[in-house]
């Protein structure tokens, strides 16, 4: 009987022991970190900042040159509109030099005429050369501005 008990009672300690729990605090617990885990940490979030720091500049600069090519190609446009518009303005001008050089003469056929059929007097032949003169004053100043427009269109170019 002795062994019964004694067996009782191991098999009882034995089936106690394997269902036991252990009790544990319900508070979890942080992991403390060492000196080196938090210096390293600290190097990360510097080297984070710097890399976003080195983003926005590089997305400065990028910006920067953005604006800085449309301007370039803006000036090019209005350099390229200037030259166009020269080149019409020369156009002009030679269309009325030509104009008025067939003006001056047809009034100075029209004026030789006149003078041989003897229509003229002294006093009309006086006003048909100063008519005739203010028309070449007026193509002589024509020819002088297109030569104007054509040197601002030349350092257009």
């Amino acid at each position: 009987m002795k062994t019964k008990i004694t067996v009782l009672l191991l098999l009882i300690l034995g089936l106690q022991f394997s269902f036991g729990q252990e009790i544990t605090d319900s508070i979890p617990t942080t992991k403390v970190k060492t000196e080196k885990e938090l210096e390293l940490e600290k190097k990360q979030i510097k080297a984070e900042k710097e890399r976003i720091k080195a983003d926005e500049k590089a997305k400065k600069e990028l910006e920067k040159e953005k604006e800085k090519v449309e301007k370039e190609l803006k000036q090019n446009e209005k350099a390229k509109e200037k030259r166009k518009d020269a080149k019409k303005d020369i156009k002009k001008k030679k269309e009325k030099i030509a104009d008025q050089r067939k003006n001056i003469d047809k009034e100075k056929i029209k004026f030789e005429k006149n003078q041989m059929k003897g229509k003229l007097s002294p006093n009309d032949e006086l006003k048909w050369k100063e008519k005739i003169h203010k028309k070449e004053e007026k193509l002589r100043k024509q020819q002088l501005d297109l030569e104007r427009a054509e040197k601002k269109a030349s350092k257009l170019d």
